[in-house]
């Protein structure tokens, strides 16, 4: 939960490990934070609305992968459209590829730059190597960037010295067929520490509409290591390597220029990657603090819709210091190259098929003490792109400390979210039309194609928070907001013309970008932290949504997450997740289907941990309890909608 989020340095002293479970929640309360302004802060004392899963958090809630568990915080939606792919947004605009969300993993963007989003299927990471995932709700741009716009997951993994030695997890069941990861860490000389991990997950597939199997299963590999040097006692180094390579079926109705005009496919998509990361962190004086961090990291996709590879290189250096008692600034330099090459696909094609683009940003953010109970936080950043060319993204936040256990925050920030090439210089065929007069009788197609003229979609944001915690057992964290969009992505059809390849000859009903569509939304979020007795701890959080008419469909009303984790005695634990989604509605899809409802759901897991040594563990765990299958979500083009089943599986954890 977001009250239980460390900083291991600042907490307990370099290289410590915390055992967040034995703090209190007014301990919990004063433990730090980093992606809400790139400095360690008390969680207390951040003016944003920040929610913290910690390590325990996602072993309790009995998920299998890093999707599951941002369902814990409030704010998120999390849905899941098939067996590999999630939809999953901040505040409203969800789909397949939410494109106002910034993802990154130890800092470095998952964001994909070709079609605006996340691949969260190849995100399916050790759960075992992640030490928190930070929840920014609320725009982020002043300190990440363009994309950050509804809000920033930064999913952050332990320091390899607190995972020394060998770890050994099989995990398996109806839905979980196999999951196997294998995991050992150690010691170079005195000052540095290293960890090496591989991982295997093979998963079933869901229920298409019929009730006969989906064939959409999946599988995925990966490994990778982490390095953590200390040279000196000012100096830190570390360094951090993943590959993957998934096999990813997915169905997908796509459209044909022969009868019949849409048809269901199997689409037997390859994904592979590999990422190489090394940041420097050099503490020049007790008033400030370097860090220089690269990233290089290369992606291949095998799909209907791309066959594409792209390689990221990212610079970014970050200077920290304070001036006296009352001032804290931090700011920095960011430079960021995008290299793509896009094949020929069935669905989407991209010209030029090659291009390299580039990225560079200026920040600055001052944080300034008012009185000793009144904080004052300006910052802004300013970006170039080769869509856009410059864009500027300011904040401001204030926090008032009205007694030693409440705080009330308030912020005015802007975001924008820059175009993708897909947008910019992709055609996607979206469905077949029939044949009509007008076109001769052939066949057409309806396609989505970009001229060069998509402009950044805007958001101004007002955000109000409160938090309080009241001794040992109780802590409320309250945010309300509006957020005002502008120049949003809407389409507008063109001329129809005649195509005579691929054969037969048809006709082209176009659709083009622009940014003609204004929204605005509101809503509530709440999280509280409960222990009613020494071994039993309750955290609750709910969500309020609300949008206009034409925006309401995607995102449900409210959202409600409670989980009850109960230690029975030492060695035996059992926990309770009780997960509603209100209705989403009638979604409006690109696809013969027209429009699909998403009726509310409620969703149960019940999970039974076992000690019965201390280096080994036990669990059984039950999710989707309540009913045999439920449609969570659709994809909003070429859908095909399948239903997500109970699953039961069996976990036996080794550590030596």
């Amino acid at each position: 939960m977001l009250t239980a989020s460390f900083s291991a340095a600042t907490a307990a002293g370099p290289g410590a490990a915390v055992d967040l479970t034995q703090l209190s929640i007014e301990d919990l309360m004063q433990v730090q934070i980093t992606s809400a302004t790139k400095q360690a802060q008390p969680w207390a004392n951040t003016a944003a609305a920040v929610f913290v899963i910690t390590a325990d958090d996602i072993r309790r809630s009995g998920v299998t992968h890093v999707m599951g568990a941002l369902r814990l915080a409030p704010g998120v939606e999390v849905a899941r459209i098939d067996s590999s792919r999630w939809a999953i947004t901040i505040r409203g605009f969800n789909g397949r590829f939410a494109n106002k969300l910034l993802v990154m993993i130890d800092g470095r963007s998952v964001y994909t730059p070709s079609f605006s989003g996340v691949y969260w299927e190849i995100q399916d990471m050790s759960l075992d190597n992640i030490e928190r995932i930070e929840v920014i709700r609320g725009p982020g741009g002043s300190l990440w960037g363009a994309n950050a716009v509804n809000g920033v997951i930064n999913i952050m993994t332990k320091p390899a010295s607190e995972t020394q030695g060998g770890m050994v997890s099989v995990t398996a069941g109806n839905e979980e067929r196999a999951i196997v990861e294998a995991r050992y860490g150690g010691k170079l000389g005195d000052t540095a520490h290293y960890r090496l991990y591989g991982r295997y997950a093979e998963r079933d597939g869901s229920v298409a509409p019929g009730g006969q199997d989906a064939g959409d299963d999946w599988n995925l590999q990966r490994g990778g290591f982490r390095l953590d040097w200390q040279p000196t006692a000012r100096d830190s180094v570390t360094v951090l390597g993943d590959v993957y390579d998934g096999d990813l079926r997915q169905n997908m109705v796509i459209p044909t220029l022969t009868p019949p005009d849409n048809q269901r496919q199997l689409d037997q998509a390859k994904a592979n990657g590999s990422s190489v990361q090394a940041r420097w962190e050099h503490q020049n004086s007790s008033t400030g603090q370097l860090a220089l961090q690269l990233y290089y990291q290369q992606e291949e996709r095998s799909d209907l819709m791309q066959s594409s590879e792209l390689e990221t290189l990212d610079l970014d250096f970050q200077h920290n210091l304070k001036l006296g008692e009352r001032q804290e600034i931090v700011w920095g330099l960011n430079y960021r190259r995008y290299q793509d090459q896009f094949g020929p696909a069935t669905l989407v094609s991209i010209m030029p098929e090659a291009r390299t683009t580039e990225l560079f940003s200026l920040f600055a953010q001052d944080q300034v003490a008012l009185t000793e109970r009144l904080r004052l936080t300006l910052g802004a950043k300013i970006e170039h792109n080769d869509y856009t060319g410059w864009e500027w993204q300011p904040n401001l936040r204030l926090l008032w400390q009205p007694s030693d256990t409440q705080r009330v925050w308030g912020a005015v920030s802007r975001a924008v979210r820059t175009p993708s090439r897909a947008e910019e210089e992709g055609r996607t065929n979206l469905t077949t039309i029939p044949p009509l007069p007008e076109m001769g009788w052939m066949p057409s197609v309806l396609a989505l194609i970009g001229n060069g003229t998509f402009d950044a979609e805007k958001l101004t944001a007002y955000e109000i928070g409160y938090r309080t915690w009241l001794g040992q057992d109780f802590s409320l964290d309250f945010t309300t907001f509006y957020n005002d969009y502008k120049n949003l992505q809407s389409v507008e059809p063109g001329t129809p013309f005649l195509e005579s390849t691929p054969l037969p000859p048809h006709g082209v009903f176009p659709l083009y970008f622009h940014n003609a569509f204004t929204d605005d939304n509101y809503g509530a979020e709440l999280a509280v932290d409960w222990r009613p007795l020494e071994k039993w701890r309750v955290q609750f959080a709910y969500s309020y949504l609300w949008s206009r008419p034409e925006q309401k469909n995607w995102s449900p009303l409210n959202q409600v997450s409670l989980l009850s984790s109960w230690e029975i005695r030492d060695d035996l634990e059992f926990d309770a997740w009780i997960y509603y989604v209100g209705k989403i509605g009638s979604l409006p899809t690109l696809s013969p289907l027209g429009t699909v409802t998403i009726d509310p759901r409620l969703n149960l897991t019940l999970r039974l941990g076992w000690r019965p040594r201390r280096d080994l563990e036990l669990s059984l765990v039950g999710a989707n309890l309540l009913d045999d299958r439920q449609l969570e979500y659709v994809q909003e083009a070429y859908t095909f909608p399948v239903e997500i089943e109970r699953s039961i599986y069996g976990q036996f954890k080794w550590s030596f």
